[in-house]
This record gives C-alpha cells, structure tokens and sequence, in this order.
C-alpha cells in the first residue's frame, strides 16, 4: 500500500534538509550557528582547504629533492628549477614548481613518531596517539566548534575522501571525538580506485562522488527535479498551513535549499569545461575544484584526504611505477610516476584559482601528510617512515609567500635550521581562522583540554 501524501512529502522534506556525515540537518546546524553567537565564535570570512597526503609523501621526490646526494638518497627522478631562482622541485611537480612565488615551502617539520596513525594524529590534532586510537578533535572539528559555517545553509567542516578500506581508524583522526557528531564532518566519499590513478584509467570524479546515503553529485546537479519537488510541497504546505508550528530554523533551511544554493555549492557542473580540465578529469582534481566552490559557498574548512587508509603514499615496496594493482596489492607503493602528474595538476590550478579569484586572502592552503620517509633507499627500492623531517606547502591565507622556509642537511636526514613542529603548523592555522589558541574543549567528563599543547604561529610566514 502506498503511504499517504503527506508522510511522502513530509519524509521527503525531512530527508531533503539532512545534512549528512553527523546525521544533522540543515536546521540543526543553523540552530547551532544561532547558539554559536552567543558562545564567542569568531565570525571572520577566512577558511582551509587541507590537502591530506595520508601515508606520508617523502620530502625527496616532491619539495626538497637532493640531486647533489648518493644515488641511493636522491632517488631516481631529477630535479626541476621553481619559479624561485635558486630553488628545486622534483620533476615530477613541474606545474606547482611554477607557482611557488604564491606559495610558501617548509622543509623541516618534524616529530617524534614513525607511526602511522600517531602521525596524523598529531598533525591533525596537535596531540601524539599514545593508545593506537583517536583521542582529540581534528583541526576540522576545532574549527567547527570555534567558528562554524561562514554562511548559513552550509556545513562548517566538510571532508572528502576516498573510501576507507583497509586501515579506517587512521581515517578516524580526521574526526570530533569528545566535541561529539554536531562537529564531525560532512563527508562526501568516492569509490575507490579501480586501476590507477592515470587520468585516462579513472571514471570521471563528477560522477563517483557520492554523498552521505549514497546521495550521488550527479544527483545533487540535478536541482532542476529537486527544486520541483521542494516548490511543489512549499506550495501545497503554505495552501494547507502546514508550515505552521515548524520551528524558525527548520523553516530557514526549507527556504534555502528551495532556493537551489546548497545545491550549487556541490554542483561542478556550474563550472567551464575549461576550469574542470584546468584541475584535471581525475578524482583529485575534481575534489580539488569541489573544495575551492566549497569555501566560496561558506564552508570554512574543507579537507581532501588522497589516502585515508595511508596506503597512497606509503611508498616501502617502490618509488617508482612497477606496475602492481594501483590499490597496493602485496605492498602499498604508487610513486610519483602515478601519483605525481593528478597532485601536480590539482596543486597548481588551485593555487592559481585562489589567487586569480581573489581568495588569497580568506582560504589558506596545506598540503602535507603525517611524516617524510627515510632518506636512504631501501632493499626493495622504497622508502620508509621517518618522523624527523617532512616538507609541506602552504598558500593564500594572507600569508607571505615566494619562500622557502628552513632547510634540511645534506642527505634530507633532519633539519639543518629552522625546525618546526606540527602544532607550529596548527597553531598558523587556527591564527588565520582567528580562533583563539587559548581557548579549550571539555572532554565527556568535563576536563578542559587546551587546544594545543604548545605551539606558535610560524613568524617567517605571517
């Protein structure tokens, strides 16, 4: 028997407002925005966009190669000249190398961990796993809970990422813990990789996409049949007046999904052929150009996590393209033949987007991953994890760019000055998103947990 029209519209409202990821709705989090304003957020138009390289990509073969180094150091690719005289790439960045006057390099991150999930723990929290499990909130959800959505309508943290399917407690970084599902992210995954990731070997990210509920982007584009659907019940409701007792909020979010702007935020269809081909036809650029429209929309922080099981660039079989099954079949392993061209790709239409579109400013850019790898080459031609020293990339965010800040010795073993730390990273962060860095959390228990241990603003960059 069919269910009464009304149940099907009301169903259908109800599930047309959800959210998503944390199971909230449009009108919880405009509830949340609401109470916000009298909690101390800060309402500055700036945002994030992460690049999570999850395995940890070796400092040789992207920002700090070491040409001048033994053979089996350097590594078999070449080095290219950036846009900065003086300062080298690997090859396999050759687009990104001529951005580098709208970007900052920092060769010398360090830590103390080789572990995995330890690692990214610490660089997304601030705080070392000690107990193989999440333990504090990413700097997603302490941006969810210190700053919330610029605009309305719009999720605060939205994380896409490929499926987990080997390791998912790594993924679990990414998340709230103790801030609880209201400040977890909004995800959209992809179906994993079938061969590699070539562009010509991958389907069109525009359509793999998918949302919360197997809720699919080419769905989402398809405003047109959800719109009728909305402005159908929106009419038939305000004829029988049963939008009356329907609280302020929940009206609020009816309103703006009518008017089609939560759905174009999602919409890459809303951008030229020529920008989608600028990012590349392949998962990462198309998540790339998804994030940029994602923080136009009023997202405020946006993570794209390349590898959530650390399988990407976790490169101990092989740095080099041996042909093996793209999802790490007996032993992750991609290099930079794989993985170079769609991360040089997304880099460089990205930084040139911020720039060109006048978001230098509001939206930072980092790209990083939880550790380097070992400088030495090891017997099976890989490399393997090492915590004492990682280069990442940072842009826009006002910050001052064209540098290249501290530099590693001569075998890219430790930094040879200027060390930083993750929580040095976090805490530029957070300084862009004007969040406090003597605010605190409350854990379940009612404990105040600083929201880093320590930890300044890098002084070279702001």
């Amino acid at each position: 028997m069919n269910a009464p029209a009304s149940n099907t519209r009301r169903r259908f409202l109800q599930s047309s407002l959800f959210a998503g990821g944390a199971g909230l709705s449009l009108a919880d989090i405009l509830r949340q925005q609401a109470i916000a304003e009298t909690q101390g957020r800060s309402t500055a138009d700036t945002a994030v966009i992460q690049i999570w390289l999850g395995g940890g990509p070796s400092q040789f073969e992207t920002f700090d190669p070491k040409p001048h180094a033994p053979v089996e150091i350097r590594g078999p690719y070449s080095s290219i000249q950036t846009k900065l005289p003086g300062i080298i790439f690997c090859e396999k960045l050759p687009m990104t190398a001529m951005t580098l006057d709208r970007a900052a390099i920092i060769r010398t991150v360090r830590h103390a961990t080789n572990d995995h999930l330890s690692g990214a723990h610490w660089c997304s929290t601030g705080y070392p796993s000690e107990t193989n499990r999440s333990t504090h909130p990413s700097s997603g959800a302490i941006t969810s809970r210190f700053r919330g959505a610029v605009n309305l309508g719009v999720p605060a943290y939205v994380l896409l990422s490929e499926e987990q399917t080997r390791n998912p407690e790594i993924a679990t970084v990414m998340g709230a813990a103790h801030l609880g599902s209201q400040h977890a992210p909004f995800t959209i995954m992809q179906d994993p990789f079938q061969k590699s990731f070539q562009p010509d070997k991958v389907r069109n990210a525009a359509s793999s996409l998918k949302l919360a509920d197997d809720f699919t982007l080419s769905r989402v584009a398809d405003r047109r049949s959800l719109l009728r659907g909305l402005d159908r019940f929106a009419r038939q409701a305000d004829a029988t007046r049963a939008m009356e007792g329907i609280d302020s909020f929940t009206q609020s979010a009816f309103d703006m999904l009518t008017s089609g702007a939560a759905c174009r935020a999602f919409d890459l269809n809303e951008e030229s052929l020529a920008t989608r081909d600028r990012y590349g036809r392949h998962r990462w650029g198309q998540m790339g150009l998804l994030a940029r429209r994602l923080v136009e929309a009023g997202v405020t922080f946006v993570t794209l996590n390349t590898a959530p099981d650390s399988l990407c660039w976790d490169w101990h079989r092989n740095i080099v393209n041996d042909n093996r099954p793209s999802d790490g079949s007996d032993g992750p392993t991609r290099g930079m033949d794989i993985s170079g061209p769609p991360l040089d790709q997304l880099l460089s239409a990205l930084i040139t987007d911020l720039y060109e579109r006048g978001l230098d400013r509001k939206v930072l850019l980092v790209v990083w991953g939880e550790f380097g790898r070992t400088p030495r080459i090891n017997v099976t031609g890989g490399r393997d994890h090492w915590g004492s020293l990682m280069s990442i990339l940072l842009a826009g965010g006002g910050l001052k760019v064209g540098q290249v800040i501290g530099s590693s010795n001569a075998n890219g073993e430790v930094p040879a000055s200027r060390p930083v730390s993750p929580n040095d990273v976090l805490a530029t962060m957070y300084r862009h998103l004007q969040i406090d860095l003597n605010r605190h959390t409350l854990t379940n228990a009612g404990r105040p947990i600083p929201l880093l241990p320590e930890g300044t603003p890098i002084s070279e960059l702001v």
